[in-house]
C-alpha cells in the first residue's frame, strides 16, 4: 500500500500554504506514519523551530472532528477522510504518499510467506485494473460514522489511491528513514543495515520462487 497523507485545514482557514502553518498547531498522531508523513511536509516549508505540534488521536474520525472543532488549525488526515474532509469544505495544503510496509518474523515458514505475497500481488494488480470498484472497502470499514455513510464511490479522487507490488526495501532508503527519524529524536544510534534489513525470509521466498519456476 502506497498510503495518502494529505495536510488538511479546516472551511474558513486562512491557511492556504505549508508556509502559512509556521508556529501554528497541527495535531498529529504520533508514532504513525500519517504524524511522519505531517512532519515531511511541514520541514520541507519552514525551519524546524516554526514547526509547532500536539499529540492527536490516531483515529482519523476523531482527527477529523477536532479539526472541525478548532483544536488545532491543522491535522493529517488518510482516506476516506481525505473525501470527507473535502466534502466537508476543508482545504486540502498539501499531499504527500508513504510506503505502508509488512514485516515477517524470521521463523515464518517461506511458502506461507510466499503465498502471501502472491496474494497480496494479485490484489494489487486487480486493484490497478479498477480502482473505483475497490473504494467500497473504504465505505465498509468506516461503515456506522454518518460523514462516510453520506459518501459513494464517485466522490473519491483516485489519483490518491495507489498500490505497488510487494518488493524489498531499498538498503539506501531504510538508511534515510533511519537518519531523518535520528534527528527527530525517535530513533537512537546509528544505521545498521546488518540488524535493520534482515531478509532471510525474503530470500528463502525467493529461492524457493526460483526453484519452482
Amino acid at each position: 500500500m502506497v498510503a495518502c497523507g494529505a495536510l488538511t485545514v479546516a472551511p474558513g482557514s486562512g491557511v492556504y500554504t505549508p508556509q502559512d502553518l509556521a508556529h501554528k498547531v497541527v495535531g498529529l498522531d504520533y508514532g504513525n506514519g500519517t504524524a511522519y508523513a505531517g512532519l515531511q511536509m511541514l520541514e520541507g516549508a519552514m525551519p524546524r523551530e516554526a514547526i509547532t505540534t500536539c499529540a492527536a488521536s490516531a483515529n482519523a474520525a476523531e482527527r477529523f472532528a477536532a479539526l472541525m472543532r478548532g483544536e488545532f488549525e491543522a491535522t493529517v488526515l488518510q482516506e476516506p477522510y481525505i473525501t470527507v474532509a473535502v466534502k466537508a469544505g476543508c482545504r486540502l495544503v498539501s499531499t504527500t504518499f508513504f510506503y505502508g510496509t509488512w514485516v515477517a518474523d524470521p521463523d515464518v515458514d517461506s511458502a506461507r510467506q510466499a503465498a502471501f505475497l502472491r496474494a497480496i500481488t494479485r490484489a494489487v494488480d486487480r486493484i490497478n485494473q479498477n480502482k473505483r470498484e475497490y473504494v467500497r472497502y473504504f465505505l465498509r470499514d468506516w461503515a456506522g460514522r454518518p460523514e462516510v455513510d453520506a459518501l459513494m464511490p464517485e466522490d473519491f479522487d483516485l489519483g490518491r489511491i495507489q498500490v505497488k507490488r510487494p518488493g524489498p526495501i531499498p538498503e539506501a532508503d531504510a538508511r534515510l528513514a533511519w537518519e531523518w527519524m535520528a534527528s527527530w529524536g525517535i530513533l537512537e544510534g546509528s544505521f545498521d543495515p546488518a540488524s535493520q534489513l534482515d531478509n532471510r525470509v525474503a530470500q528463502r521466498v525467493a529461492e524457493e520462487e526460483l526453484s519452482a519456476a
